[in-house]
């Protein structure tokens, strides 16, 4: 870890980050590499591929990261490098270009049947077949991976074996998505509720005349109040041993005769909703998990096909199920995750090494400002008096008034990164029509805009992003908020339950005790700051005065500082006042 005096050299973290990610690759051990924005992690993650004596699967969560790779290797030149495809983006029919109905397949994939699976056994809705680009890309890869040097895809490509077998496997920033299915789900148009699925299921086991005690289990109420009784559980454990529980099996089994209903028991994660809800056990107020902390129940979990760290938990309160299903890295040469601010433990659940990552920082935490002051020219300026969860979209009335305030005093229109829902009511209220930045015309994003006119993003979308890199002046709005269900959620598939303490004090925030403030402070404030990150990145912004980012929200790590504060409230000051105060307090 470089110290206090290097972490404002430019050219000193970058030269570490190769370092460290050059010595991870030849490690024993998984390594988790803390780094900075824009210390190169993309440019040493490639260079990795050319020099290491195996290849390398660099997977990432946009498509602008693909492309960033790709165009690294193009420099490199000596590097053979594929793109792995996806079925969204390389299928026809997914893309509405053949007779097949995209509606149809899309409602097969959201029920947990692979792109693969979908083109092998569903001809009618997928005429492409054999022949689509989609399958052809991924058989070219089958055929020619050892010579790969460089494989580039999404995070939910390291569930497949093939990208991973004997490979360095590069894991660039924290993505749970791929890996957690809700059940209800988000999906849009699938109805998948664990009361409709698990039904389903257990009828067509009847229907199969299977040896499954179906005539005690008949829906979710009895196997949450019967999976304890000394009648039918055995048996019932004893099928999913023979028969498996896993998605894998699921896809292929005569006994699922797939429809496309909306809900059925054809889901192919019915088996394990099911065999789930047999192996919970409660463990704090309304949660539920599978298999219980403690290791009672592992190896009937492990003979049912389901890797050690593939968990599920039920909300008692509300009825969802949620399936954690990482990935089996154990084939992997080795893994190496990269990340801005990482959470130790969210890491070790979701990629479940061994022993755990080994942490590597390429500089403190404490030394993050320095950084951005120094080594990317980054002004931070705090404004506003509050923490200001804006997740339901409730804007401080001060708001209008700060964004005048910057722009006042930059005599210029601002990048803006706030919640989905607060940027939806600064559009309604025209606010930003006046304050924020236009987009270039024909810019394209990967992510979902409120606005295609406005230089404006929200939460979900700016880990990783690019779309900031050359803005020099940014405002990040009000903070998200995960709320208790989302802590619990985590905190409970670590096996931890969660007791929230609330205060009287209106300055400081509740606590969900040590773990869950761990997993509270990622989804927020750590979010907060990935924002600031995103923001004057590019060289020419360094070399051009740098960037200006200003902070409405005190949700702040304890480590992360401002050069200066300034709170602006007043509703009726005009711009030209505020102007002057600013002038004044500096």
């Amino acid at each position: 870890m470089l110290d206090s005096t290097t972490a404002g050299d430019i050219s000193a973290v970058r030269n570490h980050t190769r370092e460290l990610i050059e010595d991870a690759g030849d490690a024993e051990e998984p390594v988790l590499i803390e780094a900075p924005p824009n210390s190169g992690k993309t440019t040493n993650a490639v260079k990795l591929a050319l020099e290491a004596e195996k290849p390398v699967t660099y997977l990432a969560r946009r498509i602008d990261l693909y492309e960033q790779a790709e165009e690294k290797a193009e420099e490199h030149g000596d590097i053979r490098y594929k793109r792995i495809p996806a079925p969204q983006r390389d299928c026809e029919t997914f893309l509405g270009e053949t007779e097949g109905s995209a509606a149809d397949i899309q409602r097969l994939y959201e029920k947990g049947y692979s792109g693969r699976t979908i083109h092998l056994k569903f001809r009618d809705q997928a005429p492409c077949g054999m022949d689509c680009d989609y399958m052809e890309k991924m058989e070219t890869i089958d055929e020619e991976i050892e010579s790969i040097d460089l494989l580039i895809g999404h995070h939910s490509h390291c569930k497949r074996r093939q990208y991973i077998r004997n490979r360095i496997v590069i894991i660039d920033e924290f993505n749970p998505g791929p890996f957690l299915q809700p059940f209800p789900g988000d999906n849009s148009g699938v109805i998948d509720n664990p009361g409709d699925i698990v039904p389903s299921f257990l009828h067509a086991l009847d229907e199969g005349d299977t040896d499954f005690p179906t005539n005690v289990y008949n829906d979710v109420t009895d196997l949450m109040q019967r999976r304890d009784g000394p009648k039918g559980w055995q048996e019932a454990i004893d099928w999913f041993q023979e028969h498996g529980a896993s998605r894998r099996v699921a896809q292929h089994s005569e006994l699922l005769d797939p429809t496309l209903e909306k809900y059925d028991d054809v889901h192919a994660y019915a088996p394990f909703l099911t065999f789930s809800l047999l192996c919970m056990e409660r463990i704090g107020p309304g949660v539920d998990l599978a298999p219980p902390p403690g290791g009672s129940l592992d190896d009937i979990w492990q003979s049912a096909d389901l890797g050690p760290a593939t968990k599920c938990l039920r909300d008692r309160n509300t009825g969802e199920m949620f399936a954690l299903s990482p990935p089996d890295l154990s084939e992997a040469e080795q893994v190496i995750g990269l990340d801005g601010t990482p959470t130790i433990d969210l890491w070790n659940l979701l990629f479940a090494p061994e022993d755990g990552f080994d942490h590597q920082q390429v500089i403190d935490r404490e030394d993050f400002p320095t950084y951005l002051r120094s080594a990317m020219n980054m002004s931070l300026i705090q404004i506003g008096d509050g923490w200001y969860p804006y997740a339901a979209g409730d804007i401080s009335n001060s708001d209008p008034d700060r964004f005048a305030a910057v722009q006042a005093l930059e005599e210029d229109p601002f990048a803006l990164i706030s919640t989905k829902r607060a940027l939806e009511r600064y559009q309604n209220r025209g606010l930003l029509d006046t304050f924020v930045k236009q987009t270039d015309s024909g810019q394209e994003t990967d992510d979902t805009q409120v606005s295609d006119k406005h230089q404006a993003l929200h939460y979900a979308t700016v880990k990783s992003s690019n779309d900031f890199e050359t803005e020099s002046l940014g405002v990040v709005a009000g903070m998200p908020h995960p709320g208790d269900d989302l802590v619990r959620l985590w905190a409970g598939l670590c096996g931890e339950a969660v007791e929230i303490t609330r205060s009287d004090d209106e300055d400081v925030e509740k606590s969900f005790g040590d773990l869950g403030d761990e997993i509270y402070q990622y989804f927020a404030h750590d979010q907060v700051v990935q924002a600031v990150l995103r923001f004057g990145r590019d060289q020419t912004v360094f070399e051009n005065g740098g960037a200006t980012v200003y902070i409405s929200t005190y949700a702040l790590p304890d480590w992360f500082d401002v050069e200066t504060e300034f709170n602006v409230q007043s509703r009726e000051l005009e711009g030209a006042v505020l102007v002057k105060l600013f002038e004044g307090h500096w």
